[in-house]
């Protein structure tokens, strides 16, 4: 920008003007603020722009939709029972240690509250889709600290935007309704390789923590280690241009370790979420969320059948266990490959689908072994879990297949009545949290159904799993028998009771 000097002003004060009008251009175009550098963010002072500014909120707000975007939603919601539960929590596929987290403070809180009655773990309850939130909820920027988000919820909004506790809280203890637990978490800050959270609780006492992620290493711990000294962190905010503030002031300087100043760092930087997870798993176990193990028999069948049911969960996005005859493995290598190649699981269902508690126990082994063996010649590797044919095993049968025995709870009758709508409406109906339900994959019919099983399970709020994933955490025994996972019923697995063996 060039500046001409009236004619008239004498030579002295041409001059004083020009510098003046310089200082204020060079003001104007860097409008000095306080606030992190683009070269050191952790550093406040007269060195950050407005266009600085500007550019860390811009980063800031598309670090919270990308979070929004890859993050998924749950919600644990009982009207009945005691205690009642309102719990709403983001999960992002592949932050294994963060679902842990919030897992473990979750069941801690129910447990605290006797939400596992006469139990050792808790029982999970169904809960319609319709009752979690939008995961934009958990990305809402604020600039309020966790203590005052907390204090700002009462008891007409809490379902809509309740807070959360972790297992070792700080804050404010408050009143609140002994009979519920307000529960939730949010995202505070994100940004590079890190992602900073609160897991709050409202009710029955004010509690919170701040979880600190790295998005690399997939390791989450408490964040007071970005701090040199003991701070209240349920003070810790972001303000809007994403840089963490505690107590109103700026997060900076000395008051940070090496691990606060990289955090702090990276925040103005686009945010780095893991990409190689497997979207269809939940983020979260079978002893919190309500799950539903959907097993197909007597495969593989032929390839279009096959293939109608791969396309058919890869649309819906749910694994499923086969049970592969041996014979038809020997047969079809091919579609067992596919089958596995797709991320389902696979497993033995005898090698001719003898019934094998009228086998002599030479036999069942051999049924069991040559079909390892088929399997394993397909890439696969042991231990392989064992389906029975009808289901039928005595004591002697079932300790012969040196493998745990897979049954079920809910029966489709889809091998007998070959009715795609009466397969749809049976799971519909017969299935709960834990449930195992038996169908075939060789039928036409029952591949016709799949779409509807699969949406019909959904619909109830429960989460399609592998047979392994449903009894994660729960110990394999040999000669076991599984029918379901939970308390619904005397033959569900859990850890009173871990599997059902024969007389």
């Amino acid at each position: 920008m060039a500046f001409v000097l009236p004619r008239s002003l004498p030579p002295v004060r041409s001059v004083i003007t020009f510098f003046t009008a310089t200082s204020l251009v060079i003001i104007i175009a860097g409008c000095v603020v306080a606030g992190p550098t683009r070269s050191d963010p952790s550093q406040t002072g007269p060195s950050q722009t407005v266009a600085d500014s500007a550019r860390n909120q811009r980063t800031a707000e598309a670090n919270l939709r990308t979070v929004a975007e890859k993050a998924r939603s749950y919600a644990i919601v009982t009207d009945k029972g005691h205690p009642r539960i309102n719990a709403h929590f983001f999960g992002i596929p592949g932050l294994g240690s963060l679902s842990s987290a919030t897992e473990r403070s979750l069941l801690a809180r129910i447990k605290d509250a006797g939400g596992f009655g006469r139990h050792e773990a808790y029982d999970p309850v169904l809960t319609p889709p319709s009752h979690r939130w939008e995961t934009t909820a958990f990305t809402d920027a604020t600039t309020a600290s966790a203590a005052e988000h907390m204090k700002a919820a009462t008891p007409t909004d809490q379902a809509a935007a309740s807070p959360d506790a972790g297992d070792e809280g700080s804050g404010d203890e408050g009143s609140g309704d002994d009979g519920v637990i307000d529960y939730s978490t949010r995202v505070i800050a994100a940004g590079g390789r890190y992602l900073v959270s609160a897991v709050e609780q409202t009710s029955p006492a004010q509690k919170v923590r701040i979880l600190l992620t790295d998005l690399h290493e997939d390791k989450t711990v408490d964040a007071q280690d970005m701090f040199t000294s003991q701070v209240d962190v349920a003070d810790l905010a972001a303000d809007d241009t994403g840089a963490l503030t505690l107590g109103k002031k700026t997060a900076s300087g000395d008051a940070l370790t090496e691990l606060g100043k990289q955090v702090i760092s990276s925040l103005h930087t686009p945010v780095q979420l893991p990409e190689a997870a497997d979207r269809r798993i939940p983020d979260y176990s079978c002893s919190l969320l309500p799950c539903v193990a959907l097993t197909y028999d007597d495969g593989p069948g032929d390839a279009k059948t096959e293939g109608r049911l791969l396309d058919a969960a890869k649309k819906a996005q749910v694994r499923l266990t086969y049970f592969f005859l041996g014979g038809h493995v020997d047969e079809s290598p091919g579609e067992v490959k596919r089958i596995a190649g797709a991320g389902h699981e696979i497993a033995n269902h005898t090698y001719n689908h003898p019934q094998l508690d009228q086998t002599p126990p030479g036999l069942v082994k051999k049924q069991v072994n040559r079909t390892d063996r088929s399997l394993e010649a397909q890439g696969l590797k042991e231990p392989f879990l064992v389906r029975p044919p009808y289901g039928a095993l005595n004591k002697r049968a079932a300790k012969s297949l040196g493998h745990p025995a897979i049954i079920w709870d809910v029966d489709s009758g889809d091998w007998r009545h070959k009715k795609p709508k009466k397969t749809i409406s049976t799971v519909k109906r017969d299935t709960k949290p834990g449930s195992i339900v038996l169908m075939h994959s060789i039928h036409p019919t029952t591949v016709d159904a799949a779409p509807g099983v699969f949406a019909a399970v959904a619909d109830k709020g429960l989460y399609a799993v592998t047979v392994s994933e449903l009894f994660d955490g729960i110990k394999w025994e040999n000669g076991g028998s599984y029918f379901c996972r939970g308390y619904s019923d005397k033959l569900c697995s859990n850890p009173e009771h871990p599997s059902v063996h024969k007389n």
